[in-house]
């Protein structure tokens, strides 16, 4: 019987997910047996729900336990003897020469008939039960009890009110689907419950967090492909195991579903059929209905998954007895389930639908497909989808004009993954019937704009056909449009200079078209009132912002900045785009020194995307908020910090369009700053990985190769900074936006400075001016002046020096700048140590160091510290440089910022050297202590990177160290080095 193969199959469920707390309760009832409390479990649920797997779980750790875990089945009752589950049990049992045989009259008829009564039978079946128990404990498992026959649920009964002080556990499972009233177990579950206390496990259909751990343990998917597994798979399976299985099998036959190495790849799941086994086992039911009722089923399938009781009457022809007929039987059969007060019936599982749905003829299929969209058309506010997806099926070309009006409300809702599959269904319907090319080349324009965050490149391409469409219709509205929105996914392609040209050129284009044409522009064609570009400048403010050209954008910005009526979705868009004005206003004020007026900007900014649902842009917003004023300008405000990361990451929550990256690459500067430099890897990397070279990735990039050159990955660090600025110093302004070359600039100041490459560290102060001049930006003159002075102090011109630090403090000081003030007074300090000026270090050091602790920030803190330590060394106040430089080393270890490493173990050195007889430890042969450390880690068989690793710092670093050891100890090997630090009790 196929619908044996429900449960059958269901044992090859992947893993018992969702039922941790059915696996509790059973759990519980097999301790409760092993301490002598037996009892009976009922474990009841549809065809495939996992019944099975649930108990064989159940059955391995009783056997485990030590158990004797004996089954009986139960069959249809036309093939199932009497007392048959019974039978099974008895044949499964195996006595050796201790245990009890079972009586043979249960499948002897002339021994039973011997027996006389009923009552006997079930009187000696107990007593064996009770033998074997007194030896060993039991578990009994009857399954599929629905087909069982009478005299087998008597006997249950019976034995369930006797195993209560016994170790025997009795579980039986059933189909509760299967069960009518008068259905004999149906009637005995009450009696089971109130005799013997039986315990009741209803098995539901898997739920949304279930479904999703299956397919994480089961297959490695990219998250997008997993997620719409799992959506496939709830649409079509209701949460059925058995279903679900059977499914994926299918998938993975088909190749929908394929392995490659250790990840798994996820089709088109458009081409997914039913299963061929699911299909015999829903045979099996629609197979005992009359042709008449299983005709209006058919019907009812090609309406949907839900059927409306007057649009299946008015499709189907049925007079109200023969619908009556076939609901009823639908019910019974448990195909249909009633809704909204038996004015809509739904199919209880999709593959019932689709069971019924390909039994109908193509031609069939086409002609009803037809009949419903066109009643659904007709009605009052007809749903567009609903509409379009009949006329699909029909192969009616009207269904391109519902798929348009589908996809702008679905715009409108800022749902744009489904705005682009429909207008991409309209424009594939289109083209399928070579009808109208203009309409077609707006549809491309449509696509693109929606898809301008995430495949800008592919955008791109887009755009370029319906530009082409645009010259040969032609069509100057949407040519002036394409050519607009081309520019913008440039930008979030990361060609920063290109798109500030096509977004200006496209500007013009569209605010000189003829006023006809702006009409028809701002409502799109055929559209009654969903505009498509409305105030283009709102965003352009933004890019000219994002690429540096501040006085570009603060004219613009500026121009317009009153608020646009609300009452109509023309002024929803407008006000959207003046929220992107002001967006562009407030990295303007930022960039160029006005924070206060910057913050009520973004907040003016936020309140309009909030007011109209964009949560994509308000999380964007507040990001931008946090990355240009609130880190720069109030980093030791770090609540507030935490409170913008909240708003941005909750606002994006609820955008379900916006790529995770988004919510995790706004952590990387917080968690840069507070000194989670791992996890802070982990993202900028994948971001940087994967992002190609959007404005996100970039960002992540720039502290990705912040975080290299900390670590001591100059390497790393130099060649993200040539991927962004390809040509280096000479690299022109306008091509990569400020926040990304700026700091990639002094980055590589600092590295060229590092290794003494004086030219290549002037070259990059130069461009980094350039920037600066070019821009008008005040954010980055501090930054840029202490740049100088560091060059001039590694050139040895301590007046240079100092006047560049000076004129960086003031520079960081109005607007005040907290991390660029650490910095400076970090500096200074160092500069009143190298003049032997203490009180000048020590105020300058203090002040950086109250800083670093206000901006928890521990790295800043580590670096001033160390610069005390150089302090303390000058004083010859040695007692006191020793922690400072243990302090700074608890620091920089966790975060393995091995040049930081480096100096520590330097200015240990210069202690050593510097203390004479002290009471620091004495060492054989003159070795230091850091030269035993080394030596002692030798002798463990480490490897120089090994122990570079263990003591953060670079192979060259441990090199230095072994050369001066073997000179010390008059060795030559690693082999002599580590017997002379075992004969001296070293290691």
């Amino acid at each position: 019987d196929p619908v044996d193969a429900a449960e059958e199959v269901s044992r090859e469920f992947p893993a018992l997910v969702g039922r941790e707390r059915e696996r509790a309760l059973l759990c519980a009832q097999l301790d409760a047996m092993l301490a002598g409390h037996g009892g009976l479990v009922l474990v009841g649920g549809e065809a495939g729900i996992g019944k099975t797997t649930l108990v064989e779980d159940l059955a391995i750790q009783a056997e485990e336990a030590g158990c004797l875990v004996l089954w009986g089945h139960a069959y249809d009752l036309t093939v199932t003897p009497p007392y048959g589950p019974w039978i099974e049990v008895v044949r499964r049992y195996q006595a050796s020469g201790r245990e009890p045989a079972f009586p043979g009259f249960l499948d002897d008829p002339e021994a039973l008939a011997a027996l006389g009564t009923q009552e006997r039978l079930f009187t000696a079946v107990t007593a064996f039960f009770a033998a074997v128990a007194s030896r060993q404990p039991q578990v009994v498992v009857l399954d599929d009890l629905h087909w069982a026959d009478p005299g087998s649920l008597d006997l249950l009964r019976v034995l369930a009110r006797e195993v209560r002080a016994q170790p025997i556990l009795l579980v039986a499972t059933y189909r509760g689907d299967d069960l009518t009233r008068r259905h004999p177990l149906a009637q005995l579950i009450p009696l089971f419950v109130r005799e013997a206390r039986a315990a009741r496990l209803d098995l539901s259909p898997l739920g949304a967090p279930a479904l999703r751990a299956l397919i994480a343990g089961r297959y490695r998917l990219a998250d997008p492909d997993a997620a719409r597994l799992a959506a496939h798979l709830a649409a079509r399976a209701g949460g059925n195991p058995f279903f679900i299985t059977e499914l994926l099998r299918t998938l993975e036959d088909a190749g929908v579903l394929s392995r490659h190495a250790d990840t798994w790849l996820l089709g088109d799941l458009g081409v997914a059929r039913v299963p061929p086994l699911l299909i015999q086992v829903i045979e099996g039911q629609l197979g005992r209905l009359a042709d008449e009722t299983r005709g209006l089923l058919e019907v009812a399938a090609i309406i949907g998954q839900e059927v409306p009781l007057d649009l299946w009457q008015h499709v189907g022809g049925a007079t109200d007895a023969a619908l009556a007929a076939a609901v009823e039987a639908g019910l019974n059969a448990r195909l249909l389930e009633e809704v909204a007060n038996g004015a809509c019936y739904r199919f209880r599982h999709a593959l019932l639908r689709d069971t019924l749905y390909q039994e109908v003829s193509a031609l069939r299929r086409r002609a009803w497909h037809r009949s419903v969209g066109e009643v659904l058309a007709q009605g009052h506010a007809p749903d567009p989808d609903a509409v379009a997806h009949h006329f699909e099926q029909a192969g009616d070309i009207r269904a391109a004009a519902w798929l348009v009006r589908a996809g702008e409300r679905a715009q409108l809702a800022y749902a744009w993954v489904t705005a682009v599959a429909r207008y991409e269904a309209a424009l594939r319907a289109l083209e399928q019937a070579g009808a109208d090319i203009r309409q077609q080349g707006w549809l491309r324009y449509r696509i693109a704009r929606l898809r301008r965050y995430g495949t800008p490149q592919q955008s791109i391409a887009a755009l370029d056909r319906a530009l082409e469409v645009a010259n040969a219709v032609p069509d100057v509205a949407l040519a002036a449009a394409a050519r607009y929105t081309r520019g913008l996914c440039r930008f979030f392609a990361g060609d920063l200079a290109a798109a500030v040209r096509e977004m200006t050129a496209g500007v013009d284009a569209l605010e000189t078209l003829p006023s006809e044409e702006q009409a028809r522009l701002d409502l799109g064609p055929d559209a009654e009132d969903e505009p498509v570009v409305t105030n283009p400048r709102g965003m352009l403010v933004t890019v000219l912002a994002t690429a540096g050209h501040l006085q570009e954008a603060l004219r613009m910005g500026e121009a317009t900045r009153e608020g646009h009526p609300r009452h109509t979705p023309l002024g929803e868009l407008a006000w959207a785009h003046y929220g992107d004005r002001y967006v562009g206003l407030g990295m303007v004020y930022a960039w160029t020194g006005r924070p206060e007026e910057a913050r009520y900007t973004f907040a003016r900014a936020r309140a309009m995307f909030q007011e109209i649902g964009n949560y994509s842009t308000l999380g964007t917003t507040s990001a931008l908020e946090l990355l240009n004023v609130l880190l720069p300008y109030q980093t030791d405000r770090l609540d507030e910090h935490r409170r913008q990361a909240w708003q941005a990451a909750a606002a994006w929550e609820q955008a379900a369009s916006v790529d995770d990256r988004s919510a995790a690459g706004i952590s990387l500067p917080l968690l840069r700053l507070s000194g989670d430099w791992g996890p802070a890897r982990t993202v900028a990397e994948r971001a940087w990985e994967t992002g190609g070279r959007s404005p996100a990735s970039q960002a992540a990039a720039v502290i990705l190769a912040d975080l290299a050159a900390r670590q001591g990955e100059p390497e790393l660090s130099g060649a993200i900074t040539s991927a962004l600025l390809p040509d280096g110093p000479r690299t022109l302004p306008g091509t990569v936006s400020l926040g990304v070359a700026l700091p990639l600039q002094r980055l590589a100041t600092e590295l060229a400075l590092e290794t003494g490459d004086f030219a290549t560290a002037l070259d990059w102060l130069e461009a980094h001016d350039r920037w600066l001049t070019w821009s008008g930006a005040v954010l980055g003159r501090a930054e840029g002046a202490l740049g100088w002075a560091m060059y001039h102090h590694a050139a040895s011109d301590a007046v240079l020096a100092r006047q560049n630090a000076e004129q960086a403090l003031t520079r960081a000081a109005v607007p005040r700048q907290p991390l660029a003030l650490i910095a400076v007074h970090r500096f200074l300090g160092i500069l009143d140590t190298d003049d032997r000026y203490v009180p000048g270090a020590e105020e300058h050091l203090n002040e950086s160091l109250a800083l670093a602790e206000a901006c928890a920030a521990p790295f800043e803190r580590a670096l001033t510290l160390l610069a005390l330590a150089g302090l303390r060394i000058a004083q010859e106040k040695l007692d006191e440089a020793h922690p400072l430089l243990a302090n700074v080393r608890s620091i920089s270890e966790p975060l393995g910022a091995r040049p930081t490493l480096e100096r520590v173990a330097s200015l240990e050195a210069r202690l050593e050297t510097t203390s004479g007889k002290s009471a620091r430890p004495k060492y054989p042969a003159g070795l230091t202590a850091r030269e035993v450390e080394v030596l002692r880690l030798v002798a463990e068989g480490l490897t120089d990177l090994q122990v570079a690793e263990r003591l953060f710092v670079s192979p060259r670093t441990i090199n230095t160290h072994l050369g001066s050891i073997y000179t010390k100890l008059n060795v030559n090997s690693r082999i002599a080095a580590a017997r002379f630090a075992v004969e001296h009790d070293l290691v």
